[in-house]
């Protein structure tokens, strides 16, 4: 399993730099004022770094406890899909407060397998934050459903 860890590492990597030397040739704006390469580049960036760490971890022996520290069922892939799916058709319908907060608490609490009292305050806090930073300050339109913001 190392090596295939380690070559699935180094495919990773090579994609990140690629789309880093391909992205360099769109202008790249600043924070402020972003271009069209400022995002391809960041994000081609990180994925590099993140190889890089994890391929360190690869080659240090730690893959077991950071590859494969719990295997994932197909009973927990499916809930996760069936999660998104519900969440798609009821997005409209239910409203973005309402439904993120009972996205992530299905999540968490059936996928994840976490108490009910984390599970409600992490997920008031990811759908009270997120609708905060783009509801009010990008002044996103998201669906109000049920709660008349």
């Amino acid at each position: 399993m190392k090596k295939s860890s380690t070559v699935t590492t180094i495919v990773f990597l090579a994609f990140a730099l690629g789309a880093v030397i391909e992205a360099s040739k769109l202008p790249f704006g600043r924070m402020s004022a972003p271009q069209p390469g400022f995002f391809p580049i960041v994000l081609s960036a990180l994925l590099a770094i993140i190889s890089v760490l994890v391929l360190v971890e690869v080659v240090k022996g730690r893959e077991e406890a950071s590859v494969a520290r719990e295997q994932m069922s197909w009973k927990r892939i499916g809930l996760a899909l069936g999660a998104l799916f519900a969440y798609a058709f009821l997005f409209e319908v239910l409203g973005y407060l309402v439904t993120t907060f009972l996205f992530v608490t299905f999540l968490l609490r059936v996928v994840d397998r976490k108490g009910w009292g984390m599970a409600i305050a992490v997920a008031f806090s990811a759908s009270f934050v997120s609708y905060v930073l783009f509801g009010l300050l990008l002044h996103t339109p998201l669906p109000a459903g049920l709660l008349p913001i």
